[in-house]
């Protein structure tokens, strides 16, 4: 018998929603500019406890630009938004050194980076960039140094393979980076369980996982604690995420893992117990 009301269970499992925007994403997405109020009520109506907002204008424009607007919109909603930056790892485009940087991070309390190499924002800056050690290798040596997690996110065409090559180079140059992966993961699960078996460094985010019970197969294959919910909101539904984890074939302990406590373990938060 179908239950009618999971907030017990969804609660228990204290979500922390890795992937989610302020901002209003680029066409073909039609949607509401999403604020602090909007993007709260949202979070708090699908019962998710955290979450780890980036701005999309730090994307899309301007990295220094969209870090900057967050920061403005999050305020001191800190216990329940975890502010995430945008970096293009290069001391030409984010003005200072990968320590002064660092730096400024752990000043305001930012517990992880988002790139987007290939990002076709904003054409009168380079927002596109060489995702290769030559590039980005000073930047990501301090983030190493210093634990902090990067998401990598390469938004290929929907046919399109991830650069395997790439993600496999990175996890390997730097063992000690936690790495999580952004993209879709669609017809590739293969491939994706012999690299995550490879490099125990990388993560992957929920939302790339969108075939029928590929989130379950995928667990059985490496284990719950390679996997990182994330809705993508808006871009998606939040609640498509919950879905995808409350009532996955997964025992509670492996659910929690995804649901928050893995995202929470790379960015050195207080994982809090919890029961059905």
């Amino acid at each position: 018998m179908v239950e009618q009301n999971f907030t017990e269970k969804i609660s228990a499992l204290e979500f922390l929603d890795f992937a989610v925007s302020f901002g209003r994403p680029p066409v073909p997405f039609t949607g509401v500019w999403v604020d602090k109020e909007r993007l709260l009520k949202e979070l708090r109506r699908n019962h998710i406890a955290q979450s780890a907002p980036y701005h999309v204008l730090a994307k899309a424009y301007e990295a220094n630009y969209g870090n900057n607007l967050l920061m403005e919109e999050i305020g001191d909603d800190r216990p329940e938004m975890i502010p995430t930056w945008v970096v293009v790892p290069s001391e030409e485009a984010m003005g200072c050194s990968p320590k002064a940087y660092v730096d400024q991070m752990e000043k305001e309390g930012i517990k992880a980076v988002r790139l987007f190499p290939s990002s076709t924002g904003n054409p009168a800056k380079a927002t596109r960039y060489a995702f290769t050690k030559w590039f980005y290798g000073d930047y990501f040596e301090e983030f190493q140094r210093r634990h902090i997690p990067i998401t990598v996110e390469f938004s290929p065409n929907r046919r399109d393979e991830p650069d395997w090559s790439k993600l496999y180079e990175v996890a390997k140059d730097f063992p000690k980076l936690d790495i999580v992966l952004a993209d879709g993961f669609q017809r590739t699960a293969w491939t994706l369980i012999k690299l995550l078996r490879e490099c125990q460094n990388l993560y992957v985010q929920t939302s790339g996982l969108d075939v029928h019970r590929e989130l379950e197969y995928m667990v059985n294959q490496v284990g719950a604690q390679r996997f990182i919910a994330g809705s993508k909101f808006p871009v998606s539904t939040i609640g498509t995420m919950v879905g995808q984890v409350t009532f996955a074939n997964l025992s509670f302990e492996e659910k929690k893992l995804i649901a928050g406590d893995n995202a929470r373990r790379i960015m050195g938060l207080p994982i809090k117990g919890g029961n059905l």
